[in-house]
């Protein structure tokens, strides 16, 4: 009984330590619109869309990365599945990109709700053809946890995925992160003279994402742990998804370890393969050999059957 009362306390505690910073009101009856999921009552998420030439044979819904925009992600990979006939719709999460609650951390939960409510209003718009999530980083570990809880998908696509949580990750990086998104939750770092990652081999993906003013690096304590529920929620999640998953990784990743988010996808219920890129970085959809990404994603997406 002690036990199972101090990891209710800790539950709590963290909870606490990832508590969202900004709006927390629902999507209700999100609805598409040009440039933008709008909503009844709550914010409304910007929207990037390429449609499929010719007949649409599939449908993704894209999400980003922490710090990213769905357009800055996803636009040459977007390009590249259109022209295979799948309609592409990229929004840009809440806290982030273009929206006006950018750099305030919604908490984990919030992200979910927002992935299920985005991918129900396609779902609509779509009802015959498959619809398949593609997350990367925090939109993977977003992804799998939303798949849990009834995302209306027929498959998932996660890329360089924040799911390496619960006994894969490091304790010692929880307790530290709990700490300081406690005692300084608003505080930023940029780890600048502390830690050199880079995120891809792509110099001209490095210069267009610090030129755009919707993309920020420098997370603050509360959004670093709250991106530790992400990667806890989508690990406790992952026997229970049972839809059609693929899971790719950069052999070069600084941020994530593939060895550690190999371990989590071989226990999603439907995992159907993991694909480690030699040259592969963590930025898989921008970097120099993003193009065998984005056809290995095509060729999955094709494959997926609808429900």
């Amino acid at each position: 009984m002690r036990r199972l009362a101090a990891l209710a306390l800790c539950l709590v505690l963290a909870g606490c330590a990832g508590a969202p910073a900004g709006p927390d009101e629902p999507l209700a009856g999100p609805v598409i619109e040009r440039g933008w999921i709008a909503s009844s009552a709550g914010p409304r998420l910007a929207l990037y869309a390429w449609p499929a030439r010719g007949r649409t044979r599939a449908v993704i819904l894209a999400l980003h990365g922490f710090g990213d925009s769905g357009e800055l992600t996803f636009d040459g990979a977007a390009a590249d599945w259109s022209a295979r006939g799948i309609a592409v719709y990229a929004i840009d999460q809440r806290g982030f990109g273009a929206n006006p609650s950018r750099r305030q951390w919604p908490g984990a939960e919030r992200l979910e709700a927002d992935a299920i409510a985005v991918a129900e209003a396609l779902r609509a718009r779509h009802p015959d053809v498959p619809l398949v999530v593609v997350g990367h980083s925090m939109g993977g570990g977003v992804a799998l946890a939303a798949a849990a809880q009834g995302l209306p998908a027929d498959g998932l696509v996660l890329a360089g995925p924040a799911i390496a949580g619960g006994a894969s990750l490091n304790p010692v990086y929880r307790a530290g992160g709990w700490t300081m998104a406690m005692v300084a939750p608003d505080r930023r770092w940029t780890g600048e003279g502390v830690v050199e990652i880079s995120p891809t081999d792509n110099r001209e993906a490095l210069r267009r994402a610090a030129a755009d003013p919707r993309h920020f690096a420098d997370p603050s304590s509360r959004e670093l742990y709250g991106l530790v529920r992400v990667m806890d929620r989508a690990a406790i999640a992952a026997p229970y998804v049972e839809i059609p998953t693929l899971t790719l990784m950069g052999a070069h990743d600084e941020i994530l370890a593939p060895a550690a988010v190999r371990r989590v996808h071989e226990t999603i219920a439907g995992g159907r393969g993991f694909i480690l890129y030699p040259d592969g970085w963590h930025w898989l959809f921008l970097d120099r050999n993003a193009a065998r990404v984005w056809k290995d994603v095509g060729d999955f997406v094709l494959s997926v059957p609808l429900r």
